[in-house]
């Protein structure tokens, strides 16, 4: 698989306690924002480092909205009390008015338009296949979509401006080239340049559903068309310990991993047995959130192996269970907030 190289990437400043961290925020639309930002209230209430701090910070897809909030300032319990319409009263959050319900148009996509959406990719993922993930692959055949960002856009480009990236920044943003299927992280200096809105908006533009988004004369989809969290990103980048938070993943085990002694089949296995799914559409996305899960911990044998430390916070059977099957469902982000914050407190107190 072809894949962005991170060499060349600014030299990471060391934080103030010597640790280097990074911070991956992975893809899963409205309730996975709703999750991820539980998920982080029970970082910074758990370990006592605030997670907008991190050296590093990669979002995709919805990741890249929170991973934008966090770079300009935004605290993870403002996140928090603004997805519970509690006013904002200090800080880059202060006064911004902002409907998550309907901000990306609502639980269903509307209407794609006829057509294969990108059919120069299609063609080389049909000459070499080997080079690109499944989902890639498919995104290629899924007709255009028709909806809309450009909400999320206007919210970004609020709070972070519209003068390009910001020098220094630590927001990377993961994105795929519409044209050749290969990832792109936006804020790396071999990046086309891009202003953060347009680069949060091409990372969240799901192929079928938005309309791919243009980034400097180029059309860009999804960064979770080549990984729902693309971790392995955080390679190369001098960093001491990674955090991943990835609500479209399977929590196997406090630290991440398999149960000791147990491989990770197994302990899919006992999660697809626990896990009992009603209808097609939850079936499928359970199926989708088990190869996430083998994608997740293979990012993370990498860094690990490269000696970096990694965290893996992902959503339990109860999260799941307030979730349902649709991660754009709006009526159930207040109950998928409240049960993260419990939940995700409760696994890094396993760890801990």
């Amino acid at each position: 698989m072809t894949q962005v190289s991170t060499s060349g990437a600014a030299a990471v400043p060391v934080s103030a306690d010597g640790v280097r961290r990074g911070l991956v925020l992975g893809g899963g639309g409205m309730l996975g924002a709703a999750w991820t930002i539980g998920a982080l209230c029970a970082v910074e209430e758990s370990t006592g480092w605030q997670p907008g701090g991190a050296q590093v910070i990669l979002g995709t897809s919805a990741g890249s909205i929170l991973g934008a909030m966090l770079a300009v300032g935004v605290r993870a319990a403002d996140l928090r009390d603004h997805q519970r319409g509690v006013p904002i009263t200090t800080g880059p959050l202060a006064g911004v008015d902002f409907d998550y319900d309907t901000a990306a148009g609502g639980a269903l996509p509307p209407r794609p338009r006829p057509g294969i959406g990108s059919p120069g990719l299609l063609r080389d993922a049909v000459r070499h296949p080997r080079e690109y993930p499944l989902l890639t692959m498919v995104s290629a055949v899924v007709p255009p979509g028709r909806g809309s960002v450009a909400p999320v856009g206007e919210l970004v480009r609020r709070l972070a401006g519209a003068d390009g990236w910001v020098r220094g920044s630590a927001l990377r943003v993961a994105a795929v080239d519409y044209r050749t299927g290969h990832r792109v992280v936006f804020g790396d200096p071999q990046a086309p340049p891009a202003e953060v809105a347009e680069a949060v908006m091409a990372s969240c533009a799901l192929p079928g559903w938005f309309a791919p988004v243009e980034v400097a004369g180029g059309p860009y989809v999804d960064g979770g068309c080549w990984s729902a969290t693309n971790a392995d990103l955080m390679l190369g980048r001098g960093l001491d310990e990674v955090y991943v938070l990835a609500p479209m993943a399977l929590r196997l085990h406090p630290r991440g991993r398999a149960e000791p002694g147990r491989g990770t089949v197994a302990a899919l296995k006992e999660w697809r047995e626990r896990d009992r799914p009603r209808g097609v559409l939850a079936q499928l996305v359970s199926r989708y959130r088990r190869a996430v899960t083998r994608q997740m911990l293979r990012e993370a044998r990498l860094l690990r192996a490269a000696g970096t430390r990694v965290q893996l916070l992902a959503p339990t059977l109860e999260d799941l269970a307030v979730m349902g099957p649709n991660m754009m469902d709006p009526a159930r982000r207040g109950a998928v907030l409240e049960t993260a914050l419990r939940t995700s407190r409760a696994a890094l107190e396993g760890v801990r």
